[in-house]
């Protein structure tokens, strides 16, 4: 599933099942937190959710679960969520460290060198970042040649390939010893709560509207106005 690009083919669903399945659950977490938070309409309640998730994202960075804090942290950065200016306000000031210090770690800047450095420096159980990889193996595959000038097969090439995969496959030998609760794994799956983003944004303005540049014109000048008038 990770050699040529299969996940980006028109036939991805049979050559990269898992791959696809991967990316649809991160996609489908993110989606989660984001449609717990636009359901919700009284703020207090709102920040208590986005407390909740940061406490979460980061449990996940102490259980080395760095594919789930950025799970989190993409729904923190959401647009729907994002712009919840007045929310973000009351959220304290300890989680807003938290969500900083998570949102530092698996920044994508320098090729996702926090993240590396962490990963690095961890001993397994640990879930990654696929995407990850799979930014490597497609710079891999786009800038390297398959065969030499010469015609013979690029093992450089097939190095590079077989140590990110390598990296991969460290990862997967060692499984959490972590309870199941059917209670959480049912929150978890249950489709039914994610929206769609156009939903989510709709709602989003409905929260806190959008404040518009012509009222605040309009808004300003009585006082001025008053002023002179005095």
């Amino acid at each position: 599933e990770l050699l040529g690009q299969a996940w980006m083919k028109a036939e991805k669903t049979t050559k990269a099942p898992h791959i696809i399945l991967m990316t649809r659950r991160f996609n489908d977490v993110s989606r989660l937190v984001v449609s717990e938070l636009m359901r919700t309409p009284e703020i207090a309640k709102r920040v208590f959710i986005i407390e909740k998730w940061a406490a979460v994202a980061d449990i996940c960075r102490c259980l080395h679960n760095f594919n789930g804090v950025l799970q989190i942290c993409a729904a923190f950065m959401n647009s729907s969520v994002f712009r919840l200016k007045k929310t973000w306000e009351k959220v304290s000031k300890t989680t807003k460290q938290t969500v900083d210090k998570l949102q530092v770690l698996v920044s994508a800047d320098g090729r996702f060198r926090n993240m590396r450095d962490a990963l690095h420096r961890c001993d397994p159980p640990c879930i990654p970042y696929l995407g990850m990889y799979l930014t490597d193996l497609s710079f891999i595959e786009e800038g390297t040649p398959n065969f030499t000038d010469e015609g013979l097969l690029n093992f450089s090439k097939m190095r590079m390939i077989a140590h990110v995969i390598r990296e991969i496959r460290h990862f997967q030998q060692t499984p959490y010893k972590i309870q199941m609760s059917p209670k959480v794994t049912n929150y978890l799956l249950d489709e039914k709560r994610l929206m769609q983003d156009d939903e989510l944004y709709q709602l989003s303005l409905c929260l806190e509207p959008r404040l518009s540049r012509l009222s605040t014109k309009i808004i300003l000048p009585p006082s001025s106005f008053g002023s002179h008038g005095s």
